[in-house]
Order: structure tokens, then sequence, then C-alpha cells
């Protein structure tokens, strides 16, 4: 669920949310009565309204178009684009979007999404590059994602999985990270890895993992559990949840998330054992480390500790702290920063190899 509006009549309500790998809107009756609404290839962001008259209005997007206003007559009329605000960016040549899926491991029939560089071909192998989104009850989807569309634009396949806790299949499914912060999440992150080096179009020698916020956590987390990556960028990175549950703003969710506060009920080992910071001196892969000094979110203590471990263990490594407020960069400098240093990264220890 992103948002909710009552139609009209006072007797349903418009709802936005993910089915699945794509963004949707559904009409729910107070009887309990659920319509999926027909949006054609446009999916809608986080937030719509409704007018006294029953129209609908919307920022969307759709997977090559990045996003615009929309208004729906009512809920039984197609969106019409009402502005081209992004139509620059939409001219470009852009890469394919497509949802993939595989089984998973502990029986879970698993979903992301894989952008392809735009002159992608069949036969060839490309660099990876997974993005995982956070929360971790985020979801990756087939909305126009300009970060991932600049990554396939440098002639990557850019992987975004869904894993254990997205909310993207049912409560089972988003509950299943609780108490099992890495360790599951992570399984089913490699096995999508593993798809997609069977399909026989990945470069194996040039593999980076990325993220903010719950993606740097399972950034750091895939680094020290496996090897083989050529370049990594963790982003606001929850690495100790001791830091998380003292500072955080939303600490309580730890507490629920991991058992219980570690200093109740002998819980201290269980979040330690879910911290990267234990395993941290397993990491071997050059790493990239980003966030905001006034991030109360994740505070920047925690990246500051990944950056000491990584440097004292001789990892190639770069912290930049940005002096700002905030979870994620919000102003346009500093938010392209983030994206020049992310991409820039990555690209700089694949053209090492060459």
């Amino acid at each position: 669920l992103r948002s909710l509006a009552f139609l009209p009549d006072g007797q349903s309500l418009v709802i936005s949310g993910a089915n699945l790998t794509k963004s949707a809107l559904w009409q729910v009756g107070l009887d309990g009565s659920t319509r999926l609404i027909d949006l054609g290839p446009v999916q809608p962001g986080s937030t719509l309204a409704v007018a006294d008259i029953g129209s609908i209005a919307f920022i969307g997007s759709e997977a090559n178009h990045p996003p615009e206003l929309y208004v729906m007559a009512s809920v039984n009329e197609p969106p019409r684009q009402l502005t081209e605000l992004n139509q620059e960016i939409a001219s470009r040549s852009l890469g394919a979007v497509e949802t993939v899926t595989w089984d998973g491991p502990d029986g879970f029939e698993l979903n992301g999404v894989v952008v392809f560089p735009p002159d992608y071909q069949e036969g060839k192998r490309y660099p990876l590059v997974l993005d995982i989104h956070g929360g971790p009850m985020g979801a990756s989807l087939e909305t126009f994602n300009f970060r991932t569309q600049a990554m396939a634009a440098k002639g990557w396949i850019v992987f975004s999985p869904n894993y254990r806790g997205s909310s993207t299949q049912g409560r089972e499914f988003q509950a299943a990270v609780i108490n099992d912060a890495g360790d599951g999440p992570g399984r089913d992150v490699m096995s999508g890895v593993a798809m997609l080096k069977a399909r026989g179009m990945i470069d194996e020698a040039r593999v980076a993992v990325s993220g903010w916020s719950y993606g740097g956590y399972m950034t750091a987390w895939l680094t020290a559990h496996y090897q083989g990556w050529t370049a990594a960028v963790a982003g606001a990175a929850v690495t100790d949840w001791f830091d998380w549950y003292n500072l955080a703003d939303m600490n309580v969710w730890s507490g629920f998330g991991l058992g219980g506060s570690p200093w109740l009920n002998d819980n201290a080992l269980n979040c330690w054992n879910q911290s990267p910071m234990k395993y941290a001196h397993q990491i071997r892969t050059p790493m990239l480390i980003l966030s905001n000094t006034g991030d109360p979110r994740v505070t920047v203590s925690q990246s500051y500790k990944l950056y000491h471990s990584l440097k004292d263990n001789g990892v190639p490594v770069q912290f930049v702290a940005y002096p700002i407020p905030g979870h994620f960069p919000r102003d346009p400098i500093h938010f392209r920063d983030v994206y020049r240093r992310w991409i820039g990264w990555i690209e700089q220890h694949f053209v090492a190899l060459d």
C-alpha cells in the first residue's frame, strides 16, 4: 500500500501499491470487493488525488518513460498524459526492462527487474551490476528508474532483485525477513545472480553490487559472505544493529525485527550475528561508502565503522560523507554527485580489468 483516497460515492477507495513488479491501482469497496484498474503501460507513483467529480490525478511513469502528470476521468477511463516535462529523456535510446522470475531458496518463487543496455545483443556477455532496493519492505518495480537506466547506458546489465522482506508478494513473504535480516535475503539475491549467469549473458569477471539504506546493508552483507565481486557501493548502510537501535529514528523496527531490544532477554548476540560489522573483516571487494552526516535513519557512525574495518584490513575503500541532513540527498547538487560517484566507482573497477 502506497496511498489511498475515497471516491465521491463514499463506498469505495482507490488504492495504489505494488502488484509483483508493477505499480498499480485498485478500486476497493467497503464491502471488501477489489478490482484492478486497467492503466495500460502507465504505472502510478506513490501519491494520487481524487476530485469531487471522480477524476483521478497522479504522477506516473512507464518502463521507458520518465514520470509525467496523468489524469483519468473516472476509474473506468484510461489515463491521459497531461505533461511532457521529461520528453528529452524519453526521446533517448533507453534500455529494455524485463521482469525475471526464478525458484529461490526455502520454497519462495522470487522475482526482480532487469534493465538491459540500449544496444543489447543476444549471445553477448555484459558486466552485471546489482542495484538492491532499500526497506527492506520496499520493492523493485518496472517503473522508470533513472539510476538503473544510467547504469545500463554504460553497457551493463542491471539487476534489481526482490528478496524476502519486499512488499511484492504478500504478508508471509514480507514477514520472512523478521529475525533473518541478512542470511535469507542474501541467499535470495545470490540465487537470482546464479539464474542470470545461467542465461549466458553475464561477464562473470565484472560483477558489482550496490544499494542504499537496506540496499547498503545487503551490499555489506553480500560482500562479507560471498566472493567474486569486482566493486561495491554501500550508501547509508546499516552495518551495526546496536547503532540502529540506540540512535535511529525508527529503532522500534529493529527491536521488533530482531527479536527485541539488544539489551533484553540475552538478545545482544542475536543482533551482533545479523550485523555486517561482525563479518566486515571478510570483505575483500573495493568499496565506495556514502552517507549523510545528518541522517536520522541510518546514522553516519555505521559508515565510519565499515570504513575503518576495510581500511585496517587493506581493502581499497573510499568514504564520502555529505554534510547535510536527511536519509538521501534531495538537493540537485548532492543528488547528482551521489550518482556520479556511484556509477564512476563501478566503471573505474570494471575498466581496470581491460
